[in-house]
């Protein structure tokens, strides 16, 4: 029996693509352009291990297939998932496997779903790596280490059978009341383009597609306001904006994010001169666009239905939503004459297109061996990152390195003793004992004899300054004092979310959230400022 075209491995891409193209049905091809599915809803505890649930079931069943399943093994406090029900790598694994498995036993083609993780800096799943955030990434001044530690965290994505991830790289920090600030590798484009083009390579490595966030300007919106307006010119955009754009594209990245702000009065995701006339026809980019999450389903506002609404998106240039119901509707809009069928199909192709380069059709499954072999260790280099990153802004009076006659030292701060705001946002739940606070380090590397007292000072809010006067009294009675400051990403259980997981503006005093999608950071400061500069991070901060 002659194999289909499209199951041909040695067939052109290009012809593999068309054939399978000409196979498939209407609800088909609009099931490729979706990935409406949380995936953390796809699995459920059963006994020692998992199982599929109905709604995954129901889910590929509605399209007789599926485009892309998000976050299968995404953990933190807007999924809800943590160790006593989540993936970690080995359960995540075989989750994927079984995934994969299910789509391409129970359709009529056949065709793998790509599986697609947040990497914001590491994966972020249970027991995966976390990175320093791209802000200590930018202080380093070092793509090649970038490079190398991303291809050690890509690689543990994907041995869990995950093909695609979704990192934070095109979003210049311009105004310091943007919440996402930490996301961003600094205010310079020629930084960020070089930190893009290392986090593509590295990615690359480990046999990990990137999809770059968020094109184009998020950086610049209006009041440092998250999904708002912009006020960029044409020259301000494409000179400071577009830069790491142009270089994530110009390296190989396998898609792009569509911002959530609006460019020139319309969304991102609907504007057909930074998707189509900018993205694909200037710059030849002919990988796949991403909406952000329920962004398609936003346009309902400028449209009046979901139907026109995913019918102005896809005509945009846009590919593969994501979590939108206007999106599974694109048959209804061909068939009502709002977009055209060609339109649709150039998006389906260009979706199939990744699968087939990514050789999903071949191996679906994750890998049997565990890959990362020869690829460094990204648990070392985040270290690494973290050590050189450290900017010392001044050093008077020679407080460094730190005399071995202090006897007594204050640790001082609302972020002196806490992991979950060191860590940054966008990261898994820790296992006990598996991360070391400002307050932990210094206490581990002081002389015998030396006392380290501790004390908050404030809330993260500000409100609460009750303790000051105690911080005040123990920094008077200390030779020295660390002073651990700056605002906090941190998710925590009592955090109110959208839809597309943001923090609800107004949730962050029970969460402690200062800044953070969602939350506009009225004031950031470097997360460890020190008044007296000592460097708990150091192996030995003491000197000789």
């Amino acid at each position: 029996m002659t194999l289909p075209r499209y199951r041909d491995p040695a067939a052109p891409v290009p012809d593999r693509v068309r054939d399978l193209l000409g196979r498939m049905t209407l609800a088909e091809k609009v099931g490729q352009l979706n990935q409406r599915l949380y995936g953390w809803d796809a699995y459920e505890r059963a006994g020692d291990g998992h199982r599929l649930t109905d709604a995954f079931r129901a889910e590929v069943a509605a399209f007789d297939g599926m485009g892309a399943l998000y976050g299968l093994q995404r953990a933190d406090a807007w999924s809800g998932v943590g160790f006593a029900d989540g993936l970690d790598a080995t359960d995540g694994a075989r989750t994927a496997a079984a995934v994969q498995r299910y789509v391409t036993e129970n359709t009529r083609l056949g065709i793998p779903v790509l599986l697609v993780e947040e990497m914001p800096h590491g994966h972020q799943a249970l027991d995966g790596t976390v990175l320093p955030v791209n802000l200590a990434v930018g202080a380093t001044w070092d793509p090649d280490l970038y490079a190398d530690a991303v291809a050690g965290a890509a690689a543990e994505l994907r041995a869990r059978g995950a093909h695609i991830a979704l990192v934070s790289a095109l979003d210049l920090v311009r105004d310091p009341r943007w919440g996402r600030s930490e996301e961003c590798f600094a205010e310079d484009p020629y930084l960020a383009a070089r930190m893009t083009e290392a986090l593509v390579e590295g990615a690359r490595r480990a046999g990990v597609a990137v999809v770059l966030k968020h094109f184009a300007g998020q950086g610049a919106t209006i009041g440092g306001r998250n999904s708002a307006a912009t006020e960029l010119g044409p020259r301000e955009l494409h000179e400071v904006h577009l830069a790491a754009a142009r270089a994530g594209v110009a390296a190989g990245a396998a898609g792009v994010m569509a911002a959530y702000n609006e460019f020139d009065g319309l969304p991102c995701v609907a504007n057909r001169y930074l998707l189509t006339d900018l993205l694909r026809t200037e710059w030849g980019f002919e990988g796949v666009v991403m909406a952000d999450g329920t962004a398609v389903d936003r346009l309902v506002r400028l449209t009046g239905d979901p139907v026109s609404a995913g019918a102005l998106a896809l005509d945009a240039g846009c590919d593969l939503s994501l979590w939108d119901d206007s999106f599974t509707r694109l048959g209804e809009a061909v068939e009502r004459g709002l977009v055209s069928g060609a339109a649709l199909d150039a998006a389906v192709a260009r979706v199939l297109t990744l699968k087939f380069r990514l050789g999903l059709f071949e191996q679906p499954l994750p890998p049997a061996a565990p890959q990362g072999g020869g690829l460094p260790d990204p648990v070392e280099l985040g270290e690494r990152i973290a050590r050189a990153s450290v900017t010392l802004l001044s050093h008077e009076g020679g407080v460094l390195p730190l005399s071995r006659s202090v006897r007594r030292i204050a640790v001082l701060g609302p972020n002196a003793d806490s992991l979950a705001q060191q860590i940054g946002d966008y990261t898994a739940p820790q296992r006990p004992g598996g991360g070391i606070t400002v307050l932990a380090g210094v206490r581990a590397a002081v002389a015998p004899g030396t006392e380290v007292v501790h004390g908050r000072g404030c809330d993260l809010a500000g409100d609460d300054v009750s303790d000051v006067p105690a911080a005040v009294a123990l920094a008077a009675g200390s030779d020295v004092a660390v002073l651990v400051l700056g605002g906090s990403s941190a998710r925590s259980p009592d955090t109110v979310f959208d839809a597309n997981g943001a923090a609800v503006t107004g949730s962050g005093p029970p969460s402690g959230m200062t800044c953070g999608e969602g939350v506009l950071g009225a004031f950031q400061v470097p997360a460890f400022a020190f008044p007296f500069p000592a460097v708990p991070t150091l192996s030995d901060p003491f000197g000789p």
